[in-house]
Formats: C-alpha cells, structure tokens, sequence
C-alpha cells in the first residue's frame, strides 16, 4: 500500500523498464544543474601519476571491459522522487576503448536504476547484468515497505544498440520489527558457474540469493543460501552481504557485515562447498564497519576492501577503510589477516564536495600493483609484491574526487578507468605500471593544472543510503 505520489512513480518507472525492453534512446552525459557546484579538471597527483582523459558522464558508479569495450553505469537520481515527469538520468554507457587514452561513447540505454556499482559482464553471452537496489516506499518512514530490488539483463552484443531483454524481480524485504523494515537482496550481482547464474547481494537476512538465468527469457529466482560473511555484528543486526566476486581459479567470493568466505561451486547452485572464511573474532578485531569487496592476489592470499567513511581520513583503527592481505589456511578453513593499508591523514581534502575517505573498489595488474579508489582520497597505487608490507607508490586525486572503482584496463597495467560520483569517467596513467616506482607519501603530491584536459565537471549531490548509511553513498533526492 503505498502514498498516491509515490504509488505514481513507481507505476510510471515499472511502465518505463516495460518500454525500454525495446529502447535504445542516448543517455547524454551530464551538464550543470541548479544548485551544483563546478568542478575543475585538475587536481593532486604524485609525478608518476597523471590524467588523460575525463568523460563527464554524470554519477559514475561502475564500470567492465568486454575485449575493447567499456561498458559504465550510472546511479538514476529519479528513482529517489515522486515525479512521474522526470527524464531518466541514470543507466549504462558504452565506449570504444579500442584507443584507451581516449574513449568514446558509443552507445548507451537508460534504466532507472540505482548503482550497480561492481558491474557483471559476460563476454560468452554478451551480456552486462546491473543490479537495482531496494528502496523503501516511503525513504522517511523505516516502517514502510519496500519496493522490489531487480536485475536488469541487457543484451550488449552490438554494444552502439544495446538492449534491456529482462527483468528479474528479487524479494523486497525480508523482516520488519517494531521500530523499522529491513530490505532484500539487490544491492550487487555477480555472474558464476559459467554465467548461468547471478549471486545477489544485500539482503538483510545475511543470505546470498541466486539466481538462474540460463534461459534469458524466463529468468528466476531459486532461493538463497546463508553465509559467514553475512552474520550479524553488533553494527549490523541483523547482518548483510556486500558482494561476490569470481577469481581467476575458479573460486567465489563473499564479503560482508562477517567479513569475508571462500566458495567452491558444486552441481547444486544453492549448496556450494565453503573452503575458508574469517572467524567471528577475527572479524570483529579487523573491521569496523563491513568487508566490502575482493580480489584474488594469489594461490594462498586474497585482498579484501574495508569500507568505513571518515571525513578527514583519520587514520586511526582505519575508520576510513583499509585495503587487508589475507592468507588462505584451507586446513582449518579459515582466513588469516597478514597486513593492512590505510590512506594518510588528510588524504580526502581534494575539493568542496569531496570530504568523505574510504577504501572502496580496486583492481590488481599483472605486475602485482593495485588501484584502490579511496572516494575523497583518489586512486591510490600500492605495490603488493610483499602482501604483508604494501607499499604506496602513487596517487591521483582529481579535484572534489569522490572515486568510487579503479579498473586496470585489460593488457594495459600502466591505465586505469576511474569510476567517479562527481566527475564521471577519468583515465589515469602510472608510469611503467608501477614496475621500478619508489614509496611515495602526500609530501610527494603536486598540483596537476588544468591545461591538459579542457571543460569542466559537474557533481551531483550526495546522501546517505535510509537503510545503509553511507555505505556506497546514493544521489540526493532534493
């Protein structure tokens, strides 16, 4: 049962995913809007590190390569008012990175959607799978009921005429109590066992939901299995996964409010086999707020992203995130914390938007280098050649920066593609791939101008997610 102008948008959205199974209207990058403030080209950069292109493409959330194809969403601020009369300004963006300095925009389709910020693609099926978040009816009330979180397929295999080919309708909300309603699953989704399969996150019951899209025109849902790295803490209660992510040895992996857990498949798609997680205890002495996401490091260690806003990166406990090393002890099944990086004091003091410092999504290249974006603290380049002892050995901080992904691109280990809430789309280059850098810390950070890349960018304004916090900041709603 929901308020007349909210029940009005939402029929109006619900009609719109309806048309745009057969659309492919351009979704134009963003301009100025009443109220915003300019962002200048420029910014904070160690001398090995520098920009070569910005796209302002609105609030860049995430992004992935299919071969030279950059696909990139973008959060939809209409899916946070009641007007049924608003364009849509979020969706997917395709560009041509066959000349990665530079890419270009060949195709895009709007969604109404908010984020996926750690977006699936096969390349198998040609398919890119985003993700829409569970909303409440009514953002004010914490009574209120929810809105279905969704996944939306859409066929990218012409990627200048892409196409949303359906649409999965995911539980809404899982438990309510006297005092508020929690929220199902919809926050990522990731693509396993050979893409037949999406892992979908955020459900407040602290459960991985699954599922089956091998016939695309009749996707559905199978169940959920719970896991460790969902389990309640005295933060989260009841507790929540944050994402899955599948690494290069065929492994699957879960993070969250528990922490983070290990997965091989098996034939059942609702029973894989748990190889490792981090204990209850260990948990609670390695974070503070929630294990965000992960990437394979190595046969025996794994990284794992710490999300926790600070303004001012703070530096103390991490309470503005870290980037952890953990070692994989399949004979105990547990995972076992070797070293931690945190950004310095200060970091996040790279323009008027942009106060807010956490780890946040990363990459690692062939030379065993990583980009973290770290939201106001920029791209942080760290050498993990010793997973015990990174080292910082570049940044890039674009002005009022709220980085949200750094992706090597594919082949290059010297780019990276930064998906950003205010400015959109920035390529950043490290000399060498990092090979041969030296340590380097904010004394080393110089202003870059703003002679290289003409224009400005635009941001949008941010606030905390009703049911989240500040975990994965939304568009505002005014």
């Amino acid at each position: 049962m929901l308020p007349g102008g909210e029940a009005r948008g939402v029929r109006t959205r619900a009609a719109l995913v309806v048309a745009l199974l057969g659309s492919a209207a351009l979704l134009v990058p963003a301009s100025a809007g009443p109220a915003q403030v300019p962002v200048g080209p420029g910014g904070m950069a160690t001398p090995n590190v520098r920009l070569l292109a910005n796209v302002p493409t609105g609030t860049g959330t995430g992004g992935a390569f299919l071969g030279s194809t950059y696909f990139q969403t973008s959060a939809d601020t209409v899916w946070f008012t009641t007007a049924s009369t608003q364009a849509v300004t979020g969706g997917l963006l395709a560009f041509d990175a066959s000349a990665p300095e530079s890419p270009v925009v060949v195709g895009s389709l709007p969604i109404p959607h908010h984020e996926n910020e750690d977006l699936t693609v096969s390349a198998r099926r040609k398919l890119v799978v985003i993700s829409q978040q569970p909303f409440r009816t009514n953002p004010e009330d914490p009574l209120s009921d929810y809105q279905s979180g969704r996944e939306y397929l859409v066929d990218v295999s012409v990627p200048s005429a892409m196409r949303l080919v359906g649409v999965v309708l995911l539980p809404a909300q899982v438990a309510k109590n006297a005092v508020r309603t929690f929220s199902g699953p919809g926050h990522t989704t990731t693509l396993v066992d050979h893409d037949q399969y999406l892992w979908v996150s955020g459900s407040r019951d602290g459960r991985v939901y699954v599922v089956d899209i091998r016939d695309l025109t009749a996707p559905k849902v199978l169940g959920s299995f719970a896991s460790p790295a969902g389990r309640s803490t005295p933060t989260w209660t009841p507790g929540l996964v944050h994402d899955v992510d599948v690494d290069p040895y065929g492994d699957v992996w879960v993070t969250g409010s528990g922490g983070t857990a290990m997965y091989r498949l098996t034939k059942d798609p609702l029973r894989p086999t748990l190889v490792a997680a981090i204990t209850a205890a260990d948990n609670l002495k390695a974070q503070q707020f929630i294990h965000h996401g992960s990437q394979r490091l190595s046969r025996d260690e794994v990284l794992v992203t710490e999300e926790d806003y600070e303004a001012g990166c703070d530096g103390a406990e991490h309470q503005d995130g870290s980037l952890q090393t953990w070692r994989i002890d399949r004979a105990a099944k547990r995972l076992v914390e070797v070293g931690s990086y945190d950004a310095p004091r200060g970091e996040d003091a790279s323009g008027p938007v942009s106060q807010l410092c956490s780890s946040h999504w990363f990459t690692v290249n062939s030379h065993r280098v990583v980009a973290d974006a770290w939201y106001g603290a920029g791209v942080r380049f760290l050498d993990y050649r010793d997973p015990r002892h990174p080292r910082p050995i570049g940044v890039w901080r674009g002005d009022s920066t709220i980085a949200s992904q750094a992706r090597f691109v594919p082949g290059r280990p010297d780019l990276v593609y930064v998906a950003d809430y205010t400015r959109g789309l920035d390529v950043v280059q490290i000399d060498n791939g990092g090979v041969g850098a030296r340590t380097v810390s904010p004394k080393d950070e110089r202003s870059t101008g703003a002679a290289d890349v003409p224009g400005l960018r635009f941001p949008v304004r941010l606030h905390a997610h009703e049911d989240f916090g500040w975990v994965c900041a939304v568009p505002s709603r005014g």
